[in-house]
């Protein structure tokens, strides 16, 4: 059981890393970009991060917000992987194409504008075309997962390599079993992380996922699971309560995890560390 003072402990870390963040930003670039799926017109851009300590082109992550669009929840993230030799995208898939959970488009809009970030940064002289993977939370991480999808990759990617690993925080997992049954797998390396009483359904869908995805290809995704953590624990800020038509009787809640959100930094630098940076 968490004791209160090792919660206010973790509280505190994390509040320190956020102002040491806060007081050593880093330097970002601007980059504009459009889908891969000629079909739609939608503006997009990112934001790109550089780590300071690169010596040469370094290994990069795309990182795709969840419905609520660019905020704290991926700043979280920043320092750390950037400590760690990793530059970050963190594109803008939101502002001018919806507002919220009632007019967010069906997530397969997003699968080629994951992969359009993917192609632009391979353009990038800072950036090492061979070293490039995929972050995202909610809906960011569902998309996250669609990327590793083989069929998606092949439609939009062609001959071309996709993401060479994919971190997902979240990502409703239940429609994704039938996603993957049907489009196969890239079989680059995943790890999921979910708590327990998401309002997704992450505490049983995931594991599912899990399950399904090793008995259908041979396939081990990484899970880490939190208990008692809800969906979007790694927000900071007081619980909200919300309307969402994914969620299980399109009830949804989030609070934030210290102690989840912090354990979930240590296990995602050590995780891109091994099969981004380390490739």
């Amino acid at each position: 059981m968490r004791s209160l003072e090792s919660i206010g402990c973790l509280a505190l870390a994390v509040l320190t890393l956020s102002v040491v963040s806060a007081q050593t930003p880093s330097p970002a670039t601007r980059i504009d970009f459009t889908s891969l799926d000629t079909s739609t017109t939608y503006p997009l851009y990112g934001m790109l991060y550089l780590p300071s300590n690169a010596s040469g082109p370094a290994p990069a992550i795309v990182l795709v917000h969840g419905t609520s669009g660019v905020n704290q929840v991926g700043k979280l993230y920043r320092e750390p992987i950037l400590n760690a030799g990793i530059a970050i995208f963190e594109v803008d898939f939101k502002t001018g194409i919806f507002t919220g959970p009632m007019d967010r488009p069906h997530l397969d809009i997003f699968v080629p504008m994951a992969f359009a970030a993917l192609k632009e940064l391979r353009k990038t002289p800072a950036i090492d075309p061979n070293r490039i993977g995929i972050m995202g939370f909610s809906m960011g991480g569902n998309v996250t997962m669609r990327t590793a999808v083989e069929e998606a990759r092949k439609q939009w990617m062609g001959s071309d390599k996709g993401f060479i690993a994919h971190v997902a925080f979240y990502p409703v997992s239940k429609p994704l079993i039938s996603i993957f049954e049907k489009g196969g797998i890239t079989r680059a390396p995943i790890i999921v992380l979910y708590g327990t009483e998401d309002s997704y359904g992450e505490g049983k869908a995931a594991p599912e996922l899990k399950a399904a995805l090793k008995k259908k290809f041979n396939f081990d995704v990484t899970t880490v699971e939190y208990p008692g953590a809800s969906h979007d624990f790694n927000r900071s800020g007081p619980p909200i309560s919300y309307i969402d038509p994914a969620a299980i009787d399109r009830h949804a809640f989030m609070k934030w995890d210290p102690e989840a959100a912090n354990d979930s930094i240590t296990k995602v630098v050590a995780f891109l560390d091994r099969n981004v940076a380390g490739k």
